[in-house]
């Protein structure tokens, strides 16, 4: 049971014990709301109430008018406190010796000191690996503030007590750490420069019914508040239970009293729902499952540990010597003096009353929204992917004014936020409502001379795409179309017919169960003539055949063998798919945990939608390949299961489900893909890998970069249909993976060309799906979706295997990703007659792979020595977007304005230069010439961006 939900029952528990007081308390609230009772009516406590009172200092009948009119007026000054609160408020990235693990929220307590959960840092390890970000938030402008990144020095002050109450502890139960911050931030800040609260034991900071505010880093996101009624319910012990909205990332959250405008919680935990049985509730009445959204979830209120059980506790705890003084700041007793800053002149410091944004950029700020209200909100917004100028100044001054020299714009954002690579760095993403072309906006865009280039983020066509009507074969896309799949579940005999020349298995009816796991064969999973192997013994194998050929033992050592699976099931594997599902084939299978949905930012589930370009289940089926189980019990067809399983069809690695795309034909926007890399590359992703892709645009090919430079190992299917390998599987960085048979050849759609690093089954390959009436079914599919996962899978336990030997033999994290590539074609199966200018090195070979020898890597090797990439003009752009469109045969999107289909005169010259041809002659036409000239130019601008 993970630490989370441990605390999240103990806080149901407490929630428990005080149901009655706080059904009493939201009885009381309501009466407020609709103006039938006062706060001061509602309390229960009366020593509570009095020392609330006491707390304005004011005569008693101006303290309960003041008191009981919070709900509908507050004073301003309440504002400055919460602002100057909200300051010292940071994010907390979560590091293990593995990588990143998730993210919290702290404040500081005193000078240099940060409290957050135990949950979040249960060590001084953990802290000391971890970091943590001030001004990570939006301002006035809606741009980004310049972030102050600090580490932890536990070594100076490290206070903790543990989220569970210990009988042999009188510190533990309190869920708090307390740990000091360095000195400097990386960006030469001083950390007494950053501003601290104050946790003031005294009581009366907020009594029942009262608002508060919570300020929060959820999920890591920029800093946010809830500004929406919350009342606090009661309190319970060293617990003040409240309403509020909080994400995971909110655990160490600062929680203010509205009425005073002081600190009375450190925010912890959520409580959910329960029923007589003890299992979670869904709003819906349902009972809640492992990878549900937290959204759905019946949550109760929250809970914090309130500041005078922190401040008892904290006096209580022993430290040593050195680390007493610093723990005596946190009580008030003395104040470090503050560093010295390195300037020549000292800047004025204002009163620490006064705010540090002026009082017209907050109280004016309402005010000139709803002045700003006009017929521009009614606009659509449209969104695009930037170069600034490599000149400096120009960069500087756009970030600057760029509302002022667009003024149409909402926000720009950098698309590489923590990104040192100028080429990166230059990369902006604009938001702007307008009702123009999209391409005539970019030329407007690109006049300026602060932007180099600007390039439309349209939806954009993937490679998966419906076959020609009078094509009998099942394919992918007409699987995925209109769901009617339930005719290929008895294409058991069409597949022995279509392959009887196979060496995988036998043609008689007892061998069924080998026919359907071909693709385990092929890769490698069947060796010596024996029954399909598991991981574990796979790994088994590999040890003895090494130690024999060395002349060792020729028995594997089992302890080896298991420190290669717990190596295994630290892995890291992103999917950037479709979402999840729950299909008994991989249900339980994904790290809920570490999913991301960069759509609409709520749950990775695959919504399973229907009809036109809504394909269900994608990321399910090619997920089954890596950890699909047993569904033999709701399927009696079932099959074939995950490479990565054990013998008992267990997986061994849950996969990180990203959502990137509402449907395997269309990508929204291609920042969802660079976001999903940034998110995977910031989280210490091992390996990646997308099935689907598109044609070539600059920031996702910088994302391939990011993710190559990182380590990362990003396994991108060759393309499906249209003969050139697409985006991402082309750039420099990615593992492209075309698509084989039965028989040992390539699947004729897959794509192809010299950018093809190896092969894998992809053609009647058995995967789950679904019929017409929605049973759950397992079918033969075919597409280089279904070939990358085996790569994926392989990659995985590659680097399983060899982890240890791999972070002490390469000095660069890309070299990892050299090694593998190396690796793989070294192992790689090439039969008779292979072409290999076109598909690779041959077909995966897994057991083979695992057997290799780390290679050396010079420097040379690196895949972006000479970055083939090269500048089109914003014409070309334009027609590479409408020749895809073309190309696929594809209907325009419902979702797509009628403005993005009216090609530019620009665009129409463009094209004319570049064929001889009219515009008309190749977009109106389906002669074999236009189809030429279309390919043409697609393959000139595909061609600019591939491996050299």
């Amino acid at each position: 049971m993970s630490s989370q939900k441990i605390i999240n029952d103990l806080a149901y528990e407490r929630f428990q014990q005080a149901t009655s007081k706080i059904d009493s308390v939201k009885k009381g609230i309501q009466e407020n709301r609709m103006g039938e009772a006062s706060l001061t009516d509602i309390q229960t406590d009366s020593d509570k109430l009095s020392k609330r009172i006491a707390r304005e200092n004011m005569p008693i009948s101006a303290a309960l008018e003041r008191i009981n009119g919070v709900p509908n007026f507050q004073d301003i000054n309440i504002l400055y406190k919460i602002l100057k609160i909200s300051e010292s408020v940071g994010r907390i990235t979560i590091k293990t010796r593995y990588g990143n693990s998730g993210y919290g929220t702290g404040f500081l307590v005193a000078p240099g000191i940060l409290i957050t959960n135990n949950h979040v840092f249960p060590d001084a390890e953990t802290a000391r690996n971890s970091m943590v970000q001030f001004y990570y938030e939006l301002d006035e402008n809606n741009e980004s503030k310049k972030v102050q990144t600090f580490g932890f020095v536990p070594e100076k002050l490290f206070m903790t007590s543990s989220y569970q109450a210990d009988p042999g502890n009188v510190n533990s139960g309190l869920d708090f750490t307390i740990v000091a911050v360095s000195d400097k931030s990386k960006e030469g800040k001083n950390i007494v420069e950053i501003p601290c609260t104050v946790l003031d034991e005294t009581l009366g900071k907020i009594i029942e019914g009262e608002n508060c505010v919570i300020i929060q880093h959820p999920k890591g996101d920029y800093k946010k508040t809830v500004m929406k009624d919350i009342r606090m319910l009661t309190l319970k012990d060293d617990f003040l239970i409240y309403e509020s909205d909080t994400l995971p990332g909110s655990s160490g959250a600062v929680v203010i009293g509205l009425g005073t405008g002081e600190v009375v919680a450190l925010h912890h935990s959520s409580i959910p729902n329960k029923n007589p049985q003890g299992q979670w509730l869904r709003k819906d009445g349902g009972v809640y499952k492992e990878g549900d959204a937290d959204e759905t979830i019946d949550w109760l209120g929250n809970e914090g540990i309130r500041v005078s059980s922190l401040i008892r506790r904290i006096r209580n705890i022993k430290v040593s010597e050195e680390m007493s003084p610093l723990r005596n700041t946190i009580l008030g007793k003395t104040q470090p003096e503050k560093i010295q800053k390195n300037s020549e002149e000292p800047k004025e410091e204002k009163p620490e009353t006064e705010m540090k944004n002026s009082n017209e950029s907050v109280l004016n700020q309402a005010v000139n929204m709803i002045q700003n209200v006009s017929t521009k909100n009614n606009l659509p917004v449209q969104y695009f992917e930037i170069e600034l100028s490599n000149i400096l100044t120009m960069q500087d001054d756009w970030k600057e004014n760029y509302k002022k020299l667009v003024q149409e714009a909402i926000s720009s954002e950098p698309l590489f936020p923590l990104s040192t690579i100028p080429s990166q760095k230059i990369i902006q993403y604009i938001t702007l409502r307008s009702n123009d072309n999209p391409w005539e906006i970019a030329a407007k865009l690109e006049a300026l001379p602060q932007i180099k280039t600007a390039t439309p983020d349209l939806e954009m066509e993937t490679d998966l795409q419906k076959k020609n009507k009078n094509d009998n074969e099942l394919t992918e896309s007409d699987m995925l179309e209109n769901m009617k799949t339930s005719n290929a579940a008895g294409r058991q005999d069409d597949f022995k017919t279509k392959w009887s020349a196979s060496t995988y298995f036998k043609l008689d009816d007892s061998d069924v169960l080998n026919q359907r796991l071909w693709n385990r064969t092929a890769v490698g999973l069947k060796i010596k003539n024996t029954t399909h192997i598991d991981v574990y013994s796979l790994i088994k194998e590999v040890i003895e055949n090494k130690n024999a050929h060395n002349k060792n033992k020729s028995v594997a050592n089992n302890l080896e063998v298991d420190e290669i699976i717990e190596n295994l099931k630290k892995i890291n594997l992103v999917q950037l798919d479709t979402g999840y599902t729950d299909h008994a084939k991989v249900k339980g299978r994904f790290n809920f945990d570490c999913d991301e949905d960069f759509i609409d930012g709520s749950d990775a589930r695959d919504e399973m939608r229907t009809g036109f370009l809504r394909h269900p289940g994608h990321g399910t089926r090619t997920a089954s390949i890596i950890t699909g189980g047993d569904m033999s019990s709701v399927y009696k067809n079932d099959g074939n299961y995950g490479i990565l399983c054990d013998e008992k069809k267990n997986t061994l690695v849950n996969i990180i489900p990203y959502r990137i795309s509402e449907s395997v034909v269309l990508i929204n926007r291609g920042k969802n893909v660079v976001d999903a890399v940034n998110q995977a590359v910031h989280t210490n992703a091992d390996v990646m890998f997308m099935c689907m892709g598109t044609y070539p645009r600059p920031m996702i090919a910088e994302a391939a970069k990011v993710a190559y430079d990182n380590g990362v190992i990003w396994i991108c299917a060759s393309g499906n249909e249209v003969e050139m390998v697409v985006s991402p599987a082309l750039y420099p960085g990615t593992i492209a993976v075309s698509a084989t048979n039965p028989n040992q050849k390539p699947w004729r759609g897959s794509s192809y060309g010299t950018e093809v690093d190896i092969s894998a089954p992809g053609e009647d390959v058995y995967v789950p799906s679904m019929d017409e009436k929605y049973n759950e079914i397992m079918v033969y599919g075919s597409g280089t979706s279904y070939a990358t996962p085996h790569v994926a899978a392989a990659a995985a336990l590659w680097k399983a295997t060899k982890r240890d030997k791999i972070f002490e033999k390469y000095k660069f994290p890309w070299q990892i990703v050299e090694a593998f590539r190396i690796c793989l074609k070294e192992s790689a199966t090439k039969p008779p007659v292979w072409d290999t200018d076109n598909y690779g090195a041959g077909i995966l070979n897994i057991y083979e792979l695992l057997k290799c020898e780390l290679p050396d890597i010079d420097e040379k090797k690196y895949a972006y020595a000479n970055d083939p990439r090269q500048e089109w003009d914003l014409g070309v752009r334009e027609a590479v977007h409408f020749l895809w469109k073309t190309l696929l045969k594809k209907t325009i999107s419902t979702r797509e304005s009628s403005q993005e289909m009216v090609m530019t005169e620009r665009s129409r010259i463009a094209i004319t230069a570049m064929t001889g041809n009219t515009v008309s002659s190749i977009f109106e036409s389906d002669s074999i010439n236009s189809v030429t000239d279309s390919e043409k130019i697609l393959k000139m601008y595909f061609d600019s961006y591939k491996k050299s």
